[in-house]
This record gives structure tokens, C-alpha cells and sequence, in this order.
């Protein structure tokens, strides 16, 4: 029964030690097939309480497999597809003129009032339009007006 503790202990470390290293889940695989080793091993076993024990770290290892697959994902997940914050999601978006921008007002986009300043080509834009963020410089928007869908009948 020894071994199987031995075995189940080095298995735990190595699921601890893939939290703390950059190893892409090898180690985390590999403890998870230690557990279910351990378990094998267990279930082998003479003792009172193998078999509950063999389940147990077969159903530990099984459990650790599965977390691994649905967490390694979502990880893969967020890497590929990063979070634009700040100048890159305003960048493209569209806002409403709440004060005319001529040349100089405010521009409401995504829940926030802006100062904004009309694109060169674009003149003024009276209150009320909806304008596309082209550009920032600082905190001041550069805008034209968006264009309206095509309407087919």
C-alpha cells in the first residue's frame, strides 16, 4: 500500500506544480495519469479499504483529465482572441452627437460622453447623428458621420 501513497503523492505534486510552471498542461496530464495509476495499482491491493481508495484516485484522476480539457479551452480561448480595451475598441465604433460637433462638441459612445472633433471632410454634424469614431488624438475623438444602410425596397 506504500505505493500507492508514493505513486498518489508525486501525482498531487505534479498537478500542484503545473499551477505554478509554464509547462501548456504536460504536467497536469501526466499527474492526472498518476492518480488513475495509483488507483490501478490500489485496486490490486489486498488491504481493507483498496478498492474505496483505488476508486477514489481513479475518480480524482478521471475528474483532474475532464477540469484539464474544459479549462485548457478556455485558456486557448482568451489567447486567441484577446480583450481590445481603450484606443483600439473605440477606434471603429459608433456614437451619437450630443453637442454639435462645429468644430469642436461631444460625442456619446458606449456609455460615455467624449469630446470630439469633426474629420476634416466631414464639416459640421448637428446633435443627434449618428457619427464613426476615425481616430484618436489624446482624449479627443476624431469623427465623421456614419453611413446610413442601404435601404432596398
Amino acid at each position: 500500500m506504500a505505493a500507492v501513497w508514493i505513486i498518489a503523492g508525486i501525482a498531487i505534486g505534479l498537478l500542484l506544480a503545473e499551477l505554478l510552471l509554464p509547462t501548456g498542461g504536460f504536467l497536469a496530464f501526466v499527474g492526472a495519469g498518476g492518480l488513475v495509476a495509483a488507483g490501478i495499482v490500489a485496486l490490486g491491493d489486498s488491504s481493507d479499504h483498496a478498492d474505496a481508495i483505488g476508486a477514489a484516485l481513479i475518480a480524482g484522476g478521471v475528474i483532474s483529465i475532464g477540469a484539464f480539457a474544459v479549462i485548457s479551452r478556455k485558456v486557448l480561448a482568451a489567447h486567441r482572441e484577446p480583450d481590445q480595451s481603450g484606443r483600439e475598441e473605440l477606434i471603429g465604433n459608433e456614437g451619437e452627437v450630443r453637442v454639435a460637433v462645429d468644430p469642436v462638441g461631444q460625442v456619446f459612445v458606449d456609455g460615455a460622453l467624449w469630446r470630439a472633433r469633426a474629420a476634416d471632410s466631414a464639416g459640421a454634424i448637428s446633435a443627434g447623428t449618428r457619427v464613426r469614431i476615425e481616430s484618436m488624438d489624446g482624449l479627443t475623438l476624431t469623427v465623421t458621420p456614419a453611413s446610413e444602410p442601404n435601404k432596398e425596397n
